[in-house]
């Protein structure tokens, strides 16, 4: 196990977190996708870094695709792990390797389906979750009128930022949920305990 201690998040302290994509997904493909969840993710004391694994699935789509990901995932954190992260988010709902690697690291594991299924508990109802095909294959019309009379919104997947700001567009009131940012609150909130 490696030797490295998770930090306390301190007021001077830059909290370093990895968040690993799960896939072998050509980075040229992913790529203004990962930016523009950076830049949305940004926050200060918070230096973000993201990295696929390069192996398995070029996708998360099913159950099999996340268990033939899920031993890239856990190298990919134990790597993080040694050089010195102090959290490791995995990018995908399917929360592939997670588990695993918890047992391997002693920095916080944090998946985003758990993550936001922990958020789902103490959200605003009425709750609408609008899985990862509705959210790949739905357009903004079809989206909004799943959508009325909801208080808040899940979005049970990662990668889909750029329904974000239609989805608030629509109806100002909303509460979105998104998976990264959810998990990423989570990995902040660990680490500021002492």
């Amino acid at each position: 196990m490696p030797n490295h201690e998770p930090q306390s998040l301190g007021q001077d302290a830059l909290l370093k977190v990895l968040l690993v994509g799960p896939t072998s997904a050509p980075w040229a493909t992913i790529e203004a996708g990962v930016e523009a969840d950076l830049a949305r993710l940004a926050r200060p004391g918070v230096e973000l870094t993201y990295r696929c694994t390069g192996a398995g699935p070029v996708a998360i789509h099913s159950d099999e695709d996340a268990e033939s990901a899920a031993p890239f995932v856990v190298q990919a954190i134990v790597a993080a792990g040694a050089e010195g992260f102090d959290a490791v988010i995995v990018d995908c709902t399917a929360d592939p390797g997670v588990v695993a690697a918890r047992e391997l690291v002693r920095i916080p594991v944090v998946g985003a389906g758990e993550a936001l299924q922990s958020a789902i508990v103490s959200a605003p109802r009425p709750l609408c979750r609008l899985t990862g095909d509705e959210l790949r294959n739905g357009d903004a019309a079809s989206l909004a009128n799943r959508l009325r009379g909801a208080a808040t919104v899940a979005l049970g997947g990662t990668g889909f930022a750029h329904l974000i700001e239609m989805l608030r567009a629509a109806d100002p009131e909303l509460v979105v949920l998104d998976p990264l940012a959810v998990a990423l609150d989570e990995c902040v909130a660990r680490l500021s305990q002492p």
